[in-house]
Parts: C-alpha cells; sequence; structure tokens
C-alpha cells in the first residue's frame, strides 16, 4: 500500500479504533491534517482553541471512557504548549498519544522557523522526555509504522501514561510503503498476576487484623476493581477512604466509606488511617497530600502501622513508608485474589455488629456535624460548601464531575459525594488550574450519554475557558458552573493563614481598589454558550437543573462564591508543609516543630 507518512498515521490510527483527534492546526501539521479529509465518516478531529486544552482534552476523553484519543499540535509553541497536559496525564498514569509536527528532517539544526535548536536540533522531545513514558522522531518514513505500534504498546503498558511521536513535515508529505498489520498485533494482553505467596501472607495480616483500612488510589479506577474492593472491605469490615485519584472507587452512600485522607482528609478518613493496626494501599503513590506531609501521627503513623501494598508499578512499593507485604501486580486480580485467600480462612463475623463499625458510623456523623453550618448557611456571595450541597442534589447520581485545582477541587474531594469509578476526574498529581474546562469537554465526548458538569473557579476558568468555544461549536450538553470569587482564594486564605491578614501578594484582583470580578457569564455568551449569573445560593440548584434539561448546548452558570474568611474557608483536618520564611520567627518556630522531616 502506498502512502504518505500523514496518510499512515491515518490509518494506523482507524485500524487501532481512534476515534477522536483533539487538534490545533499549524503549518507544522498541515500535510498530516490533510490525511484526514478523506476519513471524515472514519475518525473524528476535534478543534481545540489552545494546544494545552488538546491535550486536556485528549486526557478528559479517556478518564470518562477508557478510550484511548490522540492530540495533534504544530511545531515550536504549538508542541511546548502542550507540556502542561502531557504533565498532567504523565502524573495521573493517563494515556494519549501526541503527535507534534517536527523540523524537515533536510532542515534539522539550521534554526528554521520554530526549531528548537539549541543544544541539539529539533530537540522538542528532550522537552517532554521526563513526561512522556516514551517518544519517537522517525527520520525514514519505513520508522513511522513500527514507531506507531510501539507508541501503542508504551501507552498501556503497565503503568499507564502518554507518549511522544515527532513527526517531521517532509514524512508527513512523502510516499512511502506501508503495510498494514493486524490491529494489537504488538499489543502485550492480559494483566500482572499477584504472587500467590505474598497474597497469602497479605491475607494473615488483613485476617488477622482488629482495625483494618483500605486506601485506594487511582489504581482500583484503573484496573476496574472497584467491585473487588468493595467485596474485600466487607470481607474484614474495614473503612475504606482514597486518594484524590481514588475518588469513586467506592459508592459515597456505602457503610464503610470513610471520606478521604490527607491534609484536605476528612474526619473520618484521618481517624481511620491513624488508628490503623493494618492499612492495606492499592494503587496509591502516597503524596504529600494523602500523608499530611509524612507528619506522623496525623494521617499516617507507619510504623507501628503495618502496611500491605500492591501496586503494578514496582517502584511504588516501599518508595515512601516500609511494608510488611509489596506485591506487585494488577489491582483487580489482586484484590480478588485477596479476597479468596481470606474467605479460605473460614467466615468471619457481620462486620455491622462490631465496635469498629459502630465508630466508623461515629466518626462519619462528626463529620455531617463538622460540615453543617457552612452547608446550610444562606450567606451570600455563597459558601463552596453550600454550593455543593446544591449542585449534588441537582446532578443525577451517575453523572460525570470534572474539576481541576484550588477550593473548587479540594472541597469537591473531601466532601462532595460521588456514587461510582469514573465519575469523579480530577487533575490529581500536577493538579493543575486550567483543567476542567477541556478535560470536561473531553469526557462529554468520551461519555456523549451521561451528564458532564465541569466546577472550576474563575482563575481556572479565565485559564482555558476559551475551550467552550468548542463545546458551542459541537453543541455539546455540557454544564459548567463557575465559583467565582473574584482572584486567586485559595493561596490567599493561605497567606493570610500563615503569614496575616496584611500580607497578601497577588492574590486579591482589585480594579481602582475596588475587588474585581470577570464578567464570566459574559464572555461565555459571547463563544455562542447559554449562561447565567446566580447570587443566591438557594437558586443554584434550580439553575443547575435548567442548565441539564437545556441538552441544546452548553451552558455555564457564573455563581458568585465567597471572598473573606471565614465563608471562603476550606474544610482540611490533616496538614501540608507550605513553607515559612525564616523572618517571620513565632509563625516559622511552630511550622518547623511540625513538619515531618
Amino acid at each position: 500500500m502506498r502512502l504518505t507518512g500523514g496518510q499512515i498515521v491515518v490509518e494506523h490510527l482507524i485500524r487501532e479504533g481512534i476515534e477522536k483527534v483533539f487538534a490545533v492546526p499549524g503549518h507544522g501539521n498541515t500535510a498530516l491534517l490533510d490525511a484526514f479529509a478523506d476519513r471524515r465518516d472514519e475518525i473524528d478531529v476535534v478543534p481545540a482553541m489552545h494546544e494545552q486544552g488538546a491535550a486536556h482534552m485528549a486526557d478528559g476523553y479517556y478518564r470518562s471512557s477508557g478510550k484511548l484519543a490522540v492530540a495533534c499540535t504544530s511545531i515550536g509553541p504549538g508542541a511546548t504548549n502542550t507540556l502542561t497536559g502531557l504533565t498532567t496525564a504523565f502524573a495521573d498514569s493517563m494515556p494519549f498519544l501526541l503527535i507534534t509536527g517536527g523540523v524537515h528532517t533536510y532542515m534539522e539544526n539550521r534554526g528554521v522557523l520554530q526549531e528548537i535548536d539549541r543544544p541539539h536540533g529539533a530537540n522538542f522531545p528532550r522537552m517532554a522526555e521526563p513526561v512522556v513514558k516514551r517518544w519517537w522522531q522517525p527520520s525514514r518514513l519505513e520508522q513511522l509504522p513500527l514507531a506507531l505500534d510501539q507508541a501503542f504498546n508504551a501507552m498501556l503498558d503497565g503503568r499507564r501514561g502518554p507518549v511522544l511521536i515527532d513527526l517531521p513535515q517532509d514524512l508527513q508529505a512523502e510516499y512511502g510503503e506501508y503495510e498494514p498489520p493486524a490491529a494489537g498485533s504488538r499489543r502485550p494482553s492480559g494483566r500482572v498476576a499477584p504472587d500467590p505467596e505474598l497474597v497469602e501472607s497479605a491475607a494473615a495480616l488483613l485476617a488477622g487484623a482488629e482495625r483494618p483500612v483500605i486506601l485506594a488510589g487511582g489504581g482500583v479506577i484503573a484496573a476496574a476493581a472497584s467491585e473487588e474492593l468493595v467485596a474485600l472491605a466487607e470481607q474484614l469490615g474495614a473503612p475504606v477512604t482514597h486518594s484524590f485519584m481514588g475518588k469513586g472507587a467506592i459508592p459515597a452512600d456505602h457503610p464503610l466509606y470513610a471520606w478521604p485522607c490527607g491534609d484536605m482528609g476528612s474526619i473520618p478518613g484521618n481517624a481511620v488511617t491513624r488508628t490503623a493496626d493494618v492499612i492495606l494501599a492499592v494503587g496509591c503513590r502516597f503524596s504529600d497530600r494523602i500523608t499530611s506531609s509524612y507528619r506522623p501521627g496525623v494521617t499516617f503513623d507507619i510504623p507501628p502501622t503495618k502496611l500491605v501494598q500492591i501496586d503494578v508499578d514496582g517502584f511504588e512499593i516501599g518508595r515512601n513508608y516500609p511494608v510488611e507485604v509489596g506485591i506487585v501486580g494488577d489491582a483487580k486480580l489482586s484484590l480478588a485474589a485477596l479476597g479468596d485467600a481470606v474467605a479460605a480462612r473460614g467466615e468471619r463475623p457481620d462486620y455491622k455488629q462490631s465496635p469498629y463499625f459502630a465508630e466508623l458510623q461515629d466518626l462519619q456523623r462528626q463529620w455531617e456535624e463538622h460540615l453543617a453550618p457552612m452547608r446550610t448557611t444562606d450567606y451570600r456571595p455563597m459558601t463552596n460548601s453550600r454550593a455543593l450541597v446544591e449542585l449534588r442534589a441537582a446532578m443525577p447520581r451517575d453523572a460525570i464531575l470534572v474539576t481541576d485545582s484550588s477550593n473548587p477541587a479540594n472541597q469537591a474531594f473531601n466532601e462532595f459525594p460521588v456514587y461510582g469509578p469514573k465519575t469523579n476526574i480530577v487533575a490529581g498529581g500536577m493538579s493543575g488550574i486550567g483543567f476542567g474546562v477541556p478535560a470536561a469537554i473531553g469526557a462529554q465526548l468520551g461519555e456523549p450519554d451521561r451528564q458532564v458538569v465541569a466546577l472550576v473557579g474563575d482563575g481556572s476558568f479565565l485559564q482555558t475557558g476559551t475551550e467552550l468555544a468548542v463545546a458551542a461549536m459541537l453543541d455539546l450538553p455540557l454544564v459548567v458552573v463557575v465559583l467565582n470569587n473574584g482572584g486567586w482564594e485559595a493561596i490567599k486564605d493561605l497567606q493570610i493563614n500563615l503569614f496575616g491578614k496584611d500580607r497578601t501578594v497577588s492574590t486579591d484582583w482589585r480594579r481602582g481598589g475596588e475587588p474585581y470580578f470577570a464578567d464570566v457569564a459574559g464572555l461565555a455568551r459571547s463563544l455562542g454558550c447559554a449562561a447565567e449569573r446566580v447570587e443566591d445560593p438557594a437558586e443554584l440548584g434550580a439553575a443547575v437543573r435548567r442548565a441539564i434539561e437545556a441538552k441544546s448546548g452548553p451552558v455555564l452558570i457564573e455563581a458568585m462564591s465567597a471572598r473573606e474568611l471565614p465563608w471562603s474557608e476550606m474544610h482540611p483536618t490533616g496538614w501540608w508543609d507550605i513553607t515559612v520564611p525564616a523572618y517571620l520567627s513565632e509563625t516559622r518556630e511552630e511550622y518547623v516543630d511540625k513538619r515531618g522531616f
């Protein structure tokens, strides 16, 4: 088969089952994009407004649907603008294929327009190298098919992640011979099974524990292992807490749900992990956010608490805490094997009759009571907690919530209930603002028959909210709720709490000395979306219901939210290591006393 390089790419993507390519055009990928023109009925090219948005869309598409997508951009800034999206996907182990335009092979190292040429010609892949699983830069057309095969292999093998093909412009346009392989013929198959002896050792520890706890990470969601996790928790009577990426692994209304742990964790989440005798961690990196910056006795006390750790990536085993048993394996297979091994040890008593379960119920009630004042207040501008209550009541149970970072994401993490895997999409490891809107567009395209709601702050929206133009062009039934507090409120509150009210810098937006609020609803309307502003918290739920019922294109709701303490306060129950300057001596002394190192 005689095809150009661009046609080879398109043919290969179609054979691999790719349905969506999120693209920003430029002179560096024109020949590649032209190859899609004759295959419009087989593969859909979705325009993005910015390359960061294209990467987040491909990422969000996979997170909601489990189907791979491609982002395609031009050379130079078109490529470098994707780095935040690549990094976000890499940190959270999310696969997508990025194809960037590259320097013509015969002009490499001449410093052509947009070439990154120092210290090496055509050097963009070296910029991306730390945040992709692998990259390819073919110099001959016959190298391209193998690069594509290996790219799909690398994305899905073991710990998943994004990959890059930097495709020189001349190779996009030249003819070459292409013999299409059978789809998946170079793909690894199956799951990594756990060592049976280690499973038995782990089962003995867990079955003998008086206060077992299960910590669910993103690996549970990635392996579709929620059913096995819940079954094991019920066998053991173990409370289940989770990381940012593990939210949704167990339904929030399950009696063993302990809410999250960590610095932005909950009362029950941190209480059960702190006092556990054995913790089973599954697909969790133990980052500083989940461990209260490793400060002993706040979230974890390992040792003396014994740790059983399961991860598909052996590097994570024992990385941050010593383990009693470390199992390298797929979460689904490992949890199922653990369940069988525990069952083989004999019938266990009903966990609902135990004092440990009664203690968990009491902790859950304490958490509800702790949240109640901010959840029920009619204060205007509305608290984020009240907004979350109204939003949850208006959303279908199986709707997908997409957040990114800052107050909306942190509060959704520790107080917004979700009821199943892949219904909570968040920029976990990088926690970058700007992820929410484009990722929600990708998620809605990935799950067109389910409602997707993006919840972001005004700071996030002003970074990537122009991607709503894509949602408008595609008439997506996406709902975007923007909590507008006129500034970087999460960091402003952090500055006040650490340094004092008179020491806020760059976080409090003002114009002529008065608070500045962007007209978020007006901007959305200018992009072709329906939009309304809500100031009364009692009216937010009805506005969300109207937006969901419209189903005639994207709707943005601008909810004016609190910008002053205590009404803007979040609900941390752990501790996060944010450094205090030495010249603030009293605050610094208290900070140093709390550090885990």
